[in-house]
């Protein structure tokens, strides 16, 4: 992600086990700790995305069988 899209800051506050736990996952990934933050909180933003996708009703729903059939 270039530096220029990034224009928003942030501050968040962790225990100190789980701040261990993920400065040391981002080492092993060679990513930067805000690099980490910024993949998982994306990542779990396109999850619920997922979910909701399949959960909400939309107009076309009674046309179209589960399946595409």
């Amino acid at each position: 992600m270039c530096m220029c899209m990034l224009n928003r800051r942030v501050q968040i506050l962790f225990d100190k086990d789980l701040w261990k736990r993920l400065v040391k996952f981002a080492k092993s990934q060679n990513i930067s700790f805000g690099e980490l933050i910024r993949r998982a909180v994306g990542e779990y933003l396109n999850k619920q995305g997922e979910l909701q996708s399949k959960e909400r009703p939309t107009p076309f729903n009674r046309f179209f069988k589960a399946g595409g059939k």
